[in-house]
């Protein structure tokens, strides 16, 4: 379900490429609500000072980036949103008067001499009350980050944690949207359970996918997707998608008697996942000439016989649903 707070009608009808740094195209999650809450009553003026925390990956400089958009549509302002370390080195690039937007605050926290130039430009803002919104990448608010923010008690510090399996859905269903990309529930569960990483895996992926296709709705679109995207998963110890299909053709044998399980389990790997051969081949312990030759004839005999292609489609259903079950 998509979440919008608070976008303004002009805001919704900008063209795609402004979009992706909007509010609208910000999903409203738990796990960021109060930083994306934050950020929309900065920029409208009504909380001068917010700093942002959490880990790398989940959405910070994409807030940043809506919320100085917001601004410049609101007060027709254009706030730059800088790394902290080239404030301290190059100064602002805009007068005082308008609101100061860092980045990456902790790689200045870091260096002394950025870190005192920093504080002492803040404390400034701080005394004549201009706005100031900042973005940490820490796991969690510390007690060395609230020493450093002046007059701390001005301050809101809202988290934007590492979403929960359920808010990936969520963050997978918007971002998907942002690409242009129709999805199966199925795909955007098994994306939301499977895939490690952070934000910038699922953005790579989901553009991964929108360079081969735009619709991934059915059954064999899912496996194929997931076949497209097997990279994206090589850091879960737990996804391995050739053993996945061969084990699910093996517990088959009953119910397909008539065909020969392991070339459905080659065909299914080779021409509706689209996995390398190599790897398909040393999964079922054959040569890949062998694998190639023994799904290929299978892919006729499924031109040939509708029984043998309505097989392929309860199979690859099952497939489909090991991946969601597992």
């Amino acid at each position: 379900m998509r979440t919008e707070l608070g976008v303004s009608g002009k805001e919704k009808g900008q063209p795609d490429a402004v979009q992706q740094r909007s509010f609208a195209s910000l999903a409203g999650i738990p796990s960021n609500i109060r930083a994306l809450e934050s950020g929309l009553t900065f920029a409208a003026g009504l909380q001068p000072f917010v700093a942002l925390v959490g880990p790398t990956g989940w959405g910070k400089t994409h807030l940043l980036e809506a919320v100085a958009y917001r601004i410049s549509l609101d007060f027709e302002l254009a706030p730059e949103v800088l790394p902290a370390c080239d404030f301290t080195v190059h100064g602002p690039k805009s007068e005082s008067t308008t609101p100061l937007i860092l980045d990456d605050v902790q790689d200045a926290m870091r260096k002394p001499k950025q870190r005192q130039l920093l504080r002492y430009a803040l404390e400034g803002r701080v005394r004549a009350g201009r706005p100031t919104m900042l973005a940490f990448t820490m796991e969690k608010e510390t007690r060395q980050l609230r020493s450093f923010l002046p007059g701390c008690r001005d301050w809101v510090i809202a988290t934007m944690a590492e979403p929960e399996e359920a808010e990936r859905i969520t963050l997978i269903d918007q971002m998907s949207q942002n690409e242009g990309l129709a999805l199966s529930p199925g795909l955007t569960d098994i994306i939301a359970r499977h895939m490690r990483g952070n934000g910038r895996t699922l953005s790579g992926a989901l553009k991964r996918l929108r360079l081969a296709d735009v619709s991934w709705l059915d059954s064999r679109a899912t496996l194929r997707a997931c076949g497209v995207l097997d990279a994206f998963f090589s850091d879960n110890p737990e996804w391995d998608l050739r053993l996945t299909i061969l084990r699910a053709a093996e517990a088959c044998r009953a119910r397909f008697s008539r065909i020969s399980v392991i070339d459905l389990a080659l065909y299914a790997m080779l021409h509706e996942a689209a996995l390398g051969e190599a790897d398909v081949a040393r999964t079922v312990g054959v040569e890949p000439a062998e694998a190639y030759l023994r799904a290929s004839r299978f892919a006729k005999e499924m031109q040939a016989s509708g029984d043998v292609g309505a097989n392929v489609r309860q199979f690859v259903d099952l497939v489909v649903q090991s991946l969601c079950n597992d």
